[in-house]
């Protein structure tokens, strides 16, 4: 049996359908991101992401509604406490998922401006590969960050 250049083209054309439909994209795919509405300086981002095809590492995040914005964790302490600790940086693994949520991993938004619940903010995600990515976070009250 010959193999002609329509042959490949279509063979082409159903691994690249399989790969998109296997997750295999070319960018991290952000789900739900959301700031609980800030009680005092600070607030949190929270957010799912869907890793692409290939592995990288969130690296930091800047957005024009506060000074400075870094990646955290939520710690137990030694005396019992819960506190946070800054984190230099999030693996996502290939076609695998990160989740930032309220006692884990978040970014900490440091001396914020006023939002109020229902507001969208933009704010700009820095990954090792992809590089610069926005998106843009709803505020919500706080009892909402939590993932459904």
């Amino acid at each position: 049996m010959r193999t002609t250049r329509a042959h490949c083209l279509v063979a082409a054309m159903v691994l690249g359908l399989i790969a998109v439909a296997c997750g295999g994209g070319s960018a991290p795919t952000i789900e739900n991101p959301r700031i609980g509405q800030p009680t005092g300086p600070n607030a949190a981002l929270y957010f799912t992401v869907k890793g692409y095809n290939q592995s990288d590492r969130l690296i930091g995040a800047t957005t024009d509604v506060a000074t400075q914005a870094s990646i955290h964790e939520t710690v137990m302490k030694d005396d019992g406490t819960m506190g946070m600790q800054p984190v230099g940086a999030l693996d996502l693994p290939a076609n695998g998922t990160l989740v930032l949520e309220p006692g884990g991993y978040h970014i900490m938004l440091m001396d914020v401006e006023r939002l109020d619940v229902g507001e969208t903010v933009i704010i700009a995600l820095q990954w090792e590969n992809y590089g610069e990515q926005q998106i843009e976070a709803e505020v919500v009250h706080p009892a909402d960050t939590a993932i459904d």
